[in-house]
């Protein structure tokens, strides 16, 4: 997705459900279908073997717009979008993601934050970084929004990362989310536990679309390749 000013950065990013669903890998391809969304491939817990076998469900076409959470050994096997890291991936081998940054340079790395204070000051290592929860939680009963939005619009003004909203997205606060400052929404609940997870993508995907976002101070490659 390209904005106004020639960048092209994350819009719309819809998460799997952590558990497989029926027919799952053939929705996901419908979603991608009928939205300009990324898909994150998160399953805690599978093996490499079992992701592998849900991206061979997938046409290799959409595989560029895939983000898979862990199994960077697959990014050998398939032309994915990259990998995105768990807190502790981040924390405890830093060495190792700089590494992939050097041999995988046209690949994406993301994580994700939960604190404005656990946020480094942007060194090129991370593509975008997801934040949350920024309102209450759709998927997750009882997760509260975890931010002050005057807090949340200083630190978006002032960083140079590329920072997506996540926890509690729908397309009404899509608009909000663009209105702090974020410059992309990340959902879960909005699409999966909607009566047609397809509808609801292409909505959001459309909403998205026609909101003025925050620009990047930054394009280091592209996130999107639409």
């Amino acid at each position: 997705m390209e904005t106004e000013d020639g960048e092209k950065i994350k819009r719309l990013i819809i998460i799997s459900p952590p558990a497989d669903i029926p027919d799952e890998p053939q929705v996901t391809c419908r979603l991608l279908q009928q939205s300009s969304a990324t898909i994150h491939l998160r399953k805690p817990g599978q093996t490499d073997r079992q992701i592998a076998d849900y991206l061979k469900q997938i046409p290799v076409s959409f595989h560029p717009r895939i983000m898979v959470h862990g199994h960077p050994g697959l990014l050998d096997h398939c032309d994915l979008m990259g990998i995105h890291v768990a807190e502790k991936e981040r924390t405890t081998n830093l060495q190792r993601l700089r590494q992939f940054r050097l041999a995988q340079p046209g690949r994406c790395l993301s994580s994700a934050f939960h604190r404005i204070t656990d946020v480094p000051e942007d060194d090129g290592l991370l593509d975008y970084i997801l934040l949350s929860p920024i309102f209450d939680s759709i998927s997750k009963p009882g997760y509260r929004a975890a931010f002050d939005p005057a807090e949340l619009t200083r630190f978006l003004s002032r960083t140079e990362h590329t920072v997506i909203a996540l926890g509690g997205i729908d397309a009404k606060r899509a608009a909000t989310a663009a209105t702090l400052g974020f410059k992309g929404i990340a959902v879960l609940g909005a699409v999966w536990q909607a009566a047609s997870p397809e509808k609801a993508a292409g909505q959001l995907s459309a909403v998205c679309s026609g909101l003025r976002w925050a620009r990047s101070s930054t394009d280091r490659r592209p996130l999107n390749p639409e």
